[in-house]
């Protein structure tokens, strides 16, 4: 039988976080590419979404698809990278209890939101080929709005209860 003393229930301020343990000495080497990929994915999408805006001839349901994508993929940029470079570039290591919770409900449920966004841009592409002439009244702006609410609200409330519950393990 294990002591009592093995166990603590006193409550966990913060996490030391290591991202690769045994290179230390190449952290900042690795920070170059890191950051240059985070600055990259930041002004690809930022670009495409000005694009998607400014050009009128891309006010269509596929790119308000595509526009939703690129939101995605720049949370999922800014939630991870930029912990992993101040880590990197000043040895800042500790995450709160909070902030870690946050950032597992923001990768759970970004990434979920990614793959139904596919999957809607899949449904689109599809009845744009087997019904191209029905296409216009099916994939209606209205339609991507819809799809859009549903795909944020219905990740949202299945990813709360991962990191409520997570919380409250010792």
């Amino acid at each position: 039988m294990a002591s009592a003393s093995n166990y603590s229930s006193a409550p966990v301020p913060e996490f030391l976080l290591t991202c690769f343990p045994n290179y230390q000495s190449w952290q900042h080497w690795l920070s170059l590419p890191l950051s240059l990929l985070l600055l990259l994915a930041m002004g690809a999408n930022a670009t495409l979404l000005v694009t998607i805006r400014l050009e009128a001839s891309l006010h269509q349901p596929m790119y308000y698809l595509l526009s939703l994508l690129s939101l995605l993929d720049m949370v999922l940029c800014l939630t991870v990278i930029p912990k992993v470079l101040a880590i990197f570039w000043f040895d800042l290591r500790a995450v709160s209890f909070s902030a870690c919770f946050l950032q597992m409900f923001i990768m759970n449920c970004f990434l979920a939101m990614e793959s139904c966004t596919f999957m809607v841009m899949a449904y689109d592409r599809y009845v744009a080929i087997c019904h191209p002439l029905r296409y216009p009244s099916i994939i209606t702006d209205q339609f991507v709005a819809k799809a859009s609410v549903f795909i944020v609200t219905r990740n949202a409330l299945l990813t709360v209860p991962i990191p409520i519950l997570s919380a409250r393990l010792h």
